[in-house]
């Protein structure tokens, strides 16, 4: 199990579900995209619920091993999800990369 902390609190769900949360939110860094995910996670009392997160560019999420409060929390569906998210979709281009910011010219804007 592990604990994943977001700003603003924390939730426990299982250690295969956090680790493909944070894969496919780097993934979606990469791209500078962003995306709502729906996983498992346990209660304050070990009873099962749902959470939803927004994950990706400029998204902070900490993923710690926790002791556990039952068994391992596994949804196979919802693992197989995220890691073909992760691995779907092109790279999109930075709008200016350093080089063309550099070298853009605007002297034909009146300032």
């Amino acid at each position: 199990m592990k604990h994943l902390y977001y700003p603003g609190g924390s939730v426990m769900t299982g250690s295969d579900l956090a680790d493909a949360l944070l894969h496919y939110a780097e993934a979606l860094c990469n791209r500078r995209q962003v995306d709502v995910v729906d996983i498992p996670v346990c209660g304050d009392n070990g009873q099962l619920r749902r959470a939803q997160f927004l994950i990706g560019s400029s998204i902070q999420l900490v993923s710690v091993t926790a002791e556990s409060i039952g068994p391992e929390l596994v949804e196979p569906e919802t693992l197989d999800f995220l890691n073909r998210k992760a691995m779907t979709g092109a790279m999109i281009p930075a709008s200016w990369t350093r080089e063309e910011s550099a070298a853009a010219q605007f002297d034909e804007f009146d300032y």
